[in-house]
Parts: structure tokens; sequence; C-alpha cells
């Protein structure tokens, strides 16, 4: 059959058309991405000479707030309550024969905690009488000299064990702790009633002082009706269910020492018997401190809880618009006692800064800090043989580090007994606070 050359012949014109097509197509892009190239080329070379504008306006850099201070330190430890052991574990034969009572040595643990405070306070729970025999809550006058020794310069005198032996025995007290060239809060032996204030690196800072009521003897509380000047008290109706606190007097006294120039506030309270062993505070004690802060106390230190609780610091807005840091420390536990019931024999120093701006002259609250303390029992831990003492008031940290080296008083059941306290404190204080830590810095509140 013969092929039909027509339909061939298109088909090869065809193919020549979409060969030089493609090529007229693949030369025409060539010639477009050269010309592409150049004009990048181009582009790069005029932004490599043209210079950068300089900008419109000139930023200024902002100013930081700083501030010049110095740093003053005011120490608070906790209750010594006075028991008839401590007197005991003291006692020892003087120079001529007789007895003495020393306690250096049962003090000497607290030293390391005070001695770069400006100023350190603790409690007295009880009566320092010259001659006596010594029992629960009368302790020989001699614990002035070794509370002097210790570092302490201030001692709130206002429990509610200070009216057990009456007026005469306040006397003899607060005499005793003046003898020792210790200052005195919350309890006086003349009508003269008056408010210590120390003024440090210039700062003027003002104790205050009250105590729930009086326990006397047999729990039954001692009527101050005669000498109401003697001891400031917290209620109004101590006699009985000590339950109305008078705020209108307390508010009066922090008045008083703020028209005299008070910069800082301290209060101490000793709480009511119904607070005894809370390791948190209870709710007539919250109120009282939220009243005393906003009436302007700065620092509140609580006492007669027998055990620690909780540390809190709050920026505080007063009446008057103006702003505060504070700190109340609910209670710091037993500074030293005879006691051996759970928490009892743990306690702290707590250190509180204040600040005072050079330039300026505004005062804060800026810091907080804590050192636990251990009173040591030897009969209380099995395996001391006649160690020639009882009662040891030990600085805990300090003291598990000689245990570590082999250098220390504790045996092995003391030093765990001490390392379950610590933690135990630094649970309820709040961690945050331990000098370890750090501590707690606080800014200035504005």
């Amino acid at each position: 059959m013969k092929k039909n050359g027509l339909g061939t012949g298109f088909m090869y014109v065809m193919l020549v058309f979409l060969a030089v097509g493609l090529g007229f197509l693949v030369f025409f892009n060539f010639r477009a991405n050269q010309r592409q190239q150049k004009d990048i080329e181009a582009v790069l070379e005029e932004a490599s000479t043209t210079p950068t504008p300089e900008p419109t306006t000139t930023p200024e850099p902002t100013a930081v707030p700083s501030r010049t201070a110095e740093t003053l330190t005011l120490a608070f430890a906790g209750d010594l309550v006075g028991q008839a052991g401590l007197a005991t574990d003291a006692q020892k034969t003087g120079d001529d024969g007789g007895t003495v009572y020393d306690f250096t040595e049962e003090l000497y643990g607290v030293r390391g905690a005070l001695e770069s405070a400006d100023l350190a306070a603790c409690t007295l729970v009880g009566t320092l009488t010259g001659s006596g025999d010594y029992d629960a809550y009368r302790m020989p006058a001699s614990m002035a000299a070794g509370l002097h020794d210790a570092g302490f310069d201030l001692v709130n005198a206002a429990s509610d064990h200070i009216m057990d032996r009456g007026l005469e025995g306040l006397t003899e007290t607060v005499n005793a702790l003046n003898g020792a060239e210790l200052g005195v809060v919350g309890a006086y032996t003349s009508e003269n009633r008056s408010f210590p204030m120390a003024e440090i690196k210039g700062v003027k800072v003002a104790f205050l002082s009250y105590t729930y009521g009086t326990a006397g003897t047999g729990s039954v509380p001692v009527s101050i009706a005669e000498h109401s000047w003697c001891l400031d008290l917290l209620t109004t109706d101590y006699m009985t269910d000590k339950k109305t606190v008078d705020y209108e007097m307390i508010d009066a006294d922090i008045a008083t020492v703020k028209q005299a120039g008070a910069d800082i506030v301290v209060c101490f309270v000793y709480w009511w018997d119904n607070t005894q062993y809370y390791t948190e505070p209870r709710d007539n004690q919250i109120e009282v401190a939220d009243h005393l802060l906003e009436s302007g106390v700065d620092i509140l230190i609580g006492g007669g809880v027998k055990v620690p609780q909780s540390i809190e610091t709050r920026e505080v807005e007063r009446a008057d618009g103006t702003k505060a840091n504070c700190v109340v420390c609910y209670s710091l536990s037993n500074l030293m006692s005879c006691f051996n019931d759970a928490n009892t024999n743990v306690s702290a120093v707590a250190s509180v800064q204040i600040s005072r701006d050079t330039d300026s002259g505004d005062i804060w609250v800026s810091g907080v800090s804590t050192r636990p303390l251990f009173m040591l029992d030897t009969d209380d831990h099995d395996g001391y043989s006649d160690p020639g003492f009882k009662y040891r008031l030990l600085d805990a940290r300090l003291e598990a580090s000689y245990y570590q080296q082999g250098g220390s008083i504790l045996n092995q059941n003391a030093y765990e007994a001490m390392q379950a306290g610590v933690e135990s404190i630094n649970a309820i204080l709040g961690g945050e606070f331990d000098t370890d830590a750090g501590g707690v810095t606080l800014e200035y509140p504005y």
C-alpha cells in the first residue's frame, strides 16, 4: 500500500518550527536573566557607596534610681524563761567560798548572733532577785550580768510572770537589769512611765511592750490597781476574761513616741496563754498585729508561746497615706528554758535591718534574717557521761560545724536532735529568712 507523502512532510515542517521557537525562548530568557543580575549588582554597588543617614534625634539615657544608705541592725531573741534548772546549773563556789550564779557558759551560744547587731533585745519571763530559793520564774539577779555579757542591750520585762512576787519583785528585777547597764521596756519602778528610745546612725528607734495579763501563782492574776503605772498591760480585763485589748492606750503610746521623733517603732507583745504550743498564729494574735502595724508599729516581736511561730513581712498603708515595710515575728520561741516538748528547745535570733538614705533621709525596714539556736539538755540524750553541765545554749550552725570537725560538745543523739530542730524551726518561721539562705531583702516601699 502507498504511504501518504503529504502528511509526512507536514509533520517535518511543524517539528522545524517548534525547534526554532524553543531556541528563541531559551535565548531571550538567558538575556533577561543577564539583565536582572546586572540590575542587582548595580543596586548593591550603589548601596555600598551611599552613606548611612544620621538619626533624626539622639536618644537620651534614662537614669536608674539608686540610694546611698546606711544600715543598722536590731537583733531580737526569744524568751528567757526563768526556771530552777538554769539557776542550779549556773551555781558555783565563789572566791570567798560562798555560792555564786554565773550564766556566762549557759548563754555563750547566743554571742555570735548578736555581735554584729547595733542593738540586741530579748524578753525575760519571771523575776530576778538577789537571794532566795530559785524556782519557777524566779532567777538570780546575776542573770542580768549574764545577759549583758552575752551582748544584750535591752530587756523586755513585760510578761505574765513579772508580778509573781508583787511590786517588790518587779522593782528588784528592773533595778537588777539597770544595774547591769541594760535598758528595760514594759515595767517601771515609779509613776514616771516613759518609753526607751535609742538613736543609732541617725535613726531613732522607740520601744513599747505589753503583756496580756499577770499570771500570778496558781494561775490567779495579780492586780496592779494600786500601782497601775508599773506594768504595760495589753488588756483592760486582765483580771477576768483577758480579751478586751486596750487599743486606745496603745494608739496613744504610739502617737507619743512618734511625736517624740521616733523613726521606727518596735513593739513587744506577750501573747495570751491560749496561744501556747501553737506553731501558727491564732486569730487574736493576727487581729492585734494588724491593728498595731496600721497604727504605726514597724516591728512586732511576740512572746509567751513557748514554740516558734511564723515571721511575716508586710507593706502597710497607714491612715495618713504613708507606706511602710513592717515585720511581725509572732514568736521566736524560748531563748533559754528547761522545757523539752516539741519545738520548745529550738529558737532563733531575728536580725532586722533598717536603712537610712543618706541623701533624702528616708528610713525603711530593709531586711530580715534568722539564725537558729538550740537549747541542749544533756539529760535528754543518751550517751553523755557526766559532761559537767546540764544546760547549754548553742549556735546551731556553728555547733554543727564543730561536730563535723570532731570538736563539738554534742554526742550523736544530741546532734541529730539539734539538726531536726533546725529543720523544724526553719519550716515554721519561713526558710527564706534563714541566714544561710540569704534572708529577705525589702525595698523602699514607694
